[in-house]
């Protein structure tokens, strides 16, 4: 034991005081704060003024409705939107005008309603993004709505009781968790998830093959087996595990204690942002378990990896596979619904875990015994992934020249 905590504490010192490491580790939390604050920021610049829309009505009768439809309000009181009817002529006339007006800011939207909107047209939507889904969704719905009431009042309804029968109804988010009913909206929990579990990604992925570039240094340097006098193989790969994982778990620390002083700052600087930045110790904590469990059973992987090959180029073409067994779970994670029996099957599954069932974590409410029951198994996925390992480190440390086969590897598998 005391030779293996040696071994920790050298790779511990030689990796935390490196100029990577520094680099990293300042650079890092302004890169994350980068992710978290500016788009946090336009949303609350976007909200904080009204929306132009600019109509053009070649219908004559559906623009005439829409203002009572997009009446909603900003927290300031103020007007959502602003609607500006342009005459059809006017636009007819010089449509590179209006167009240049989105462009310059002048409108946000110019929104043309069809002569034949009634029976089938479509409206087209002009903006200088395309990717306001929320607004579309909303325009969308709105001149649906205005379509629908005329409909209904050239049926032969009155028109006081086709404004009462098609007026919208208001959505709101409430998330149950632990007994409690918090209000809470996706655009505030998805892109704090989606962070979180891009930086899960990079830093399983970079520490990871940071143990098996180490091995990989160490053994064609022969320092392997200058190191191997002091302690056992096994001793040696536990030490560089826990020494490259140990460094995480500091940046880690340090990356959390700026984010949330950076945190108390936007607060009380610009409180309107907070809302769409939501995180909490939780977030923190289960985002630390699942970084250690993705670690470690990745990390024992790239170690073997390392010990088996003699050279860079084989050690690439052995790591893709492991590689792949990070990527696809993110891919999955971030295209999944959180709460589908597919998700809730591959959150217990190694490999799949640490991303699954954090995303779950965030997003849903698992039950206690789903998270205990899927870190359970992955702790037996790593001492299993360990004991493999170990075997090949044991036997790869010491063989050099061409890249093993499979066969060899599962006689180094057999060896006591």
């Amino acid at each position: 034991m005391r030779k293996t905590l040696k071994l920790i504490k050298r790779e511990f010192i030689s990796k935390v005081f490196s100029k990577g490491f520094v680099i990293s580790t300042v650079l890092g939390p302004i890169i994350i704060m980068g992710f978290y604050y500016i788009p946090a920021y336009f949303r609350s610049h976007d909200e904080a003024r009204p929306q132009v829309i600019q109509i053009v009505d070649y219908s004559g009768v559906v623009g005439e409705r829409l203002p009572d439809l997009f009446d909603d309000k900003l927290e300031n009181g103020q007007p959502r939107f602003v609607l500006s009817p342009v005459a059809v002529a006017a636009y007819e006339n010089d449509p590179e005008t209006f167009h240049q007006s989105i462009e310059d800011g002048i409108g946000d939207v110019l929104l043309i309603l069809p002569e034949d909107i009634l029976e089938h047209g479509t409206a087209t939507y002009m903006a200088t993004s395309v990717t306001q889904f929320d607004l579309i969704r909303l325009v969308r719905q709105r001149i649906g709505a205005a379509v629908n009431q005329l409909r209904l009042q050239n049926a032969g309804l009155d028109p006081q009781q086709v404004r009462q029968l098609t007026m919208p109804v208001g959505l709101k988010t409430v998330k149950i968790s632990s007994g409690e009913a918090e209000e809470k909206g996706f655009e505030s929990e998805w892109p704090v998830t989606i962070v979180f579990l891009t930086i899960l990604y990079m830093t399983i992925l970079i520490y990871g093959a940071a143990v098996m570039r180490g091995v990989l240094e160490e053994k064609t340097s022969r320092i392997l087996e200058i190191l191997l006098s002091s302690g056992n193989a096994f001793q040696l790969m536990l030490g560089k595990l826990f020494g490259v994982g140990s460094v995480g778990l500091v940046q880690y620390v340090a990356w959390a204690v700026i984010a949330y002083g950076s945190f108390f700052l936007v607060n009380q600087s610009s409180p309107e942002m907070i809302k769409y930045v939501d995180f909490s110790p939780g977030t923190f904590f289960y985002f630390v378990l699942f970084f250690l469990l993705g670690y470690f059973q990745f990390s024992a992987l790239y170690a073997a990896v390392g010990a088996m090959c003699s050279n860079q180029e084989d050690a690439q073409a052995l790591s893709s596979p492991i590689t792949f067994l990070i990527i696809i779970p993110f891919l999955i994670t971030v295209s999944l619904d959180a709460n589908s029996s597919l998700a809730q099957i591959l959150s217990l599954l190694p490999f799949f875990a640490p991303m699954l069932m954090f995303m779950r974590v965030q997003l849903s409410n698992p039950a206690g015994w789903e998270i205990a029951l899927s870190v359970g198994i992955n702790v037996l996925a790593i001492l299993l992934f360990t004991w493999l390992a170990a075997k090949i480190y044991r036997v790869g440390t010491l063989m050099y020249g061409k890249r093993p086969s499979l066969r060899e590897v599962a006689r180094w598998l057999k060896y006591q």
